[in-house]
């Protein structure tokens, strides 16, 4: 890949028209035969997602983080249902949705310690990453990446990312 972005407003504008589901929904809320919701969702349930773009050459060390990381994510107590892709063509961005119960539940993952132990390499691995939150409003309907997207570009602030590094 050439022309690497340079700020994080440059990776979130790269083109996603090969987006690849590479773990569909999955999780309590999910009937495994469908795909698709057992049940209307609660009437209020947290939606979490979250975008980094890999740099090369730390895909061994990614790859184990990310095993301990869903280990850890398909055992908590508060998921309703997540699903991962990845763009080959925007920099490998590697996406997610996940849907929790409830903040508590989100926070009780985000500060697990196979969440922290991979964030805490986060920069060392990523050319960049953001992530964001919000209530779900349907209780029918499953999110999708472009609603992912959307809200991640209504929260990006301006200038550079703190990832932000000579490449």
């Amino acid at each position: 890949m050439s022309n690497i972005p340079a700020s994080l407003h440059e990776f979130a504008a790269g083109d996603e028209s090969d987006l690849q589901v590479v773990v569909p929904w999955t999780g309590p809320a999910i009937d495994p035969e469908t795909g698709g919701l057992r049940a209307p969702l609660p009437e209020s349930y947290l939606v979490a997602t979250s975008v980094g773009w890999p740099k090369p050459g730390h895909e061994e060390v990614g790859g184990q983080l990310n095993a301990a990381i869903l280990e850890e994510l398909w055992k908590r107590d508060g998921l309703l249902a997540a699903t991962l892709a990845i763009s080959p063509k925007s920099w490998n961005a590697a996406r997610n949705l996940v849907l929790w119960r409830d903040k508590e539940a989100l926070d009780g993952f985000l500060y697990s310690e196979a969440h922290l132990a991979a964030a805490r390499q986060t920069k060392g691995l990523m050319y960049d990453w953001e992530g964001t939150n919000w209530t779900g409003t349907s209780t029918t309907e499953l999110p999708t990446f472009a609603d992912a997207r959307a809200r991640l570009d209504a929260v990006r602030r301006d200038g550079e990312s703190a990832y932000h590094s000579p490449r």
